[in-house]
């Protein structure tokens, strides 16, 4: 996963021979999570209005810089670790951002 900062474009590559490219002005909200209560690890979740929910997870190559190029992008994103349960086998969820309504300030 990557961001292109050329096409204002996360990409993706869930598996060998599938490509999904989100704009991030698609983005409506980034929500960092966990899936299972059995493990820890924690996803990125960047929901956009009519398309399926993008998921990237922290153990992806690659994260720790995907997560560094967005931070200008999504403020807040690099807050992701809030997502970590406090407590074993608790699911979480955590906003990281927001897009604003017209009017409004972005958080």
């Amino acid at each position: 996963m990557r961001f292109d900062a050329d096409t204002r474009c996360i990409v993706h590559r869930p598996a060998r021979l599938h490509v999904r490219e989100l704009s991030v002005e698609r983005v409506t909200r980034v929500e960092a999570g966990n899936r299972d209560i059995a493990y820890d690890r924690v996803f990125l979740f960047f929901h956009a209005d009519g398309e399926e929910t993008l998921v990237v997870s922290e153990l992806d190559n690659g994260f720790d810089a995907f997560v560094r190029d967005l931070r200008d992008v999504f403020p807040g994103i690099e807050a992701w670790q809030r997502a970590v349960p406090s407590v074993a086998f608790q699911l979480t969820a955590v906003d990281l951002w927001t897009r604003a309504a017209p009017g409004e300030p972005a958080g």
